[in-house]
């Protein structure tokens, strides 16, 4: 455990490093003479034109926009390293133990002893968090994207903790299978998780994304009018369109479809609104109808639910051998002491990070169908191209990402790519 923290600690080491260089070839400056005053978006790339000047091309990313993914890029890969560091200083210090001990003494119900535990717990995790999670507030608003305060940002931060806990019922549910069936706890646990990962589906749009922000439906008029044409002749019936207030957040674009049945809507953030056109939105709603069209919402469940089971058959074989080694160095007593969940939290952590690309490549062609399906639906190939370089100059979207980049965690094509395909499509 100490050499895992070791190399944890070196990758920080090795990114931080980068991040300072990243910041100094950004501003000229030393990072702590830089002015902590957010500035806006600079508007420094511009679309050019071929020969049709309605069939935008995208020139190389500004110094400003590499400088910005640069530092993005880093910080993915240093809080995965921060992650591993965490919860290695948790296994070296018996945290675990420490707090199991603590609420052994004092509480005599087990499910009250797996609750303390786990609030307990969670809440170090989110602390030990906090540091680089708030670095990365900074930079988007020095980039001039994040619009809320801290005191919003961590009052968002709370928000998400408290979301987290109900995540109580499946630890206890986890540890209990382990007691009662040692072999097959996984497959158990598994037939669980299905359920849950279907609902998330119905449950999120209507339940927990308004915690977050204000949904109005959209007014009437043409633009609406449009949308709801659109998905008619997707076959989307009933589908409401709704307006989210993020501008109070972030200036940056987004819209989607969400839900199923009755819950289904298309969302729109109203930095999309006031930044696109009309055609620009319909093509981006077009894409997003795709998703719905072709079923990815399912898809995506039954990959996520095949994913839970290959990964939990995977740590059923991993941990038993892990606590077998290290867990008497550790005090961690067998598998289903509840003292043992850093070790357990640090298998899954690295099991899921390492299968990353898999799902990144699996994503990455959902949205590539997607592009097509509502390229064919709108038929605005210049509209949609528009939209995708709106990402760039506003969002700063990396239009030229590394090829590693992609392969790991990009969830979309690179934008080039998308704008190229969008103005080559039906036309060959």
């Amino acid at each position: 455990m100490r050499a895992l923290a070791c190399i944890a600690a070196c990758l920080i080491l090795i990114c931080c490093s980068q991040l300072r260089s990243v910041a100094q070839r950004e501003s000229g400056v030393p990072p702590q003479s830089r002015s902590p005053s957010p500035r806006p978006p600079s508007r420094d790339l511009t679309l050019r034109a071929d020969a049709n000047p309605a069939r935008p091309l995208l020139p190389p990313a500004s110094p400003r926009i590499e400088s910005y993914n640069r530092t993005w890029y880093t910080l993915y890969f240093v809080g995965a390293a921060w992650e591993i560091l965490g919860l290695g200083l948790m296994l070296r210090f018996q945290a675990g133990p420490r707090i199991r001990d603590y609420f052994e003494r004092r509480v005599r119900f087990r499910f009250l002893q797996i609750t303390g535990f786990y609030v307990v717990f969670s809440l170090l995790l989110a602390i030990w968090h906090l540091p680089l999670a708030f670095y990365g507030y900074t930079v988007d608003r020095e980039f001039g994207f994040a619009r809320q305060s801290v005191g919003l940002w961590l009052m968002d931060r709370g928000r998400g903790y408290l979301l987290g806990l109900p995540s109580i019922l499946a630890v206890w549910f986890g540890y209990w299978l382990l007691r009662r069936s040692p072999k097959r706890w996984w497959l158990w646990l598994w037939v669980g998780t299905v359920p849950w990962i279907l609902a998330q589906s119905v449950f999120w749009p209507i339940v927990v994304a308004p915690m977050y922000n204000r949904f109005t439906p959209m007014p009437e008029g043409p633009l609406q009018e449009r949308l709801l044409g659109l998905a008619r002749k997707a076959g989307v019936e009933g589908a409401q369109v709704y307006q989210v207030d993020i501008s109070r957040r972030t200036t940056k674009l987004n819209a989607y479809v969400a839900g199923l049945g009755p819950t289904k809507r298309i969302v729109i953030w109203d930095t999309t609104l006031k930044a696109l056109s009309d055609d620009e939105i319909v093509a981006i709603i077009g894409h997003e109808l795709g998703h719905y069209v072709l079923n990815h919402v399912w898809w995506n469940a039954l990959t996520s639910c095949v994913g839970a089971f290959a990964i939990l058959w995977l740590l059923s074989r991993i941990l038993p051998w892990v606590i077998g080694r290290w867990g008497a160095g550790i005090r961690i007593r067998r598998m289903e002491d509840i003292g043992g969940l850093p070790i357990v939290s640090l298998a899954v952590f690295v099991v899921l990070f390492l299968q990353t690309p898999i799902e990144s490549a699996i994503s990455r062609y959902d949205e590539h169908e997607a592009d097509r399906y509502g390229l064919e639906l709108t038929g605005l190939n210049e509209a949609t191209a528009r939209a995708f370089a709106t990402f760039v100059k506003r969002d700063y979207a990396d239009p030229d990402p590394p090829p590693f980049i992609v392969f790991w965690f990009y969830s979309h094509p690179p934008i080039r790519d998308r704008v190229n395909f969008a103005l080559n499509y039906g036309r060959e």
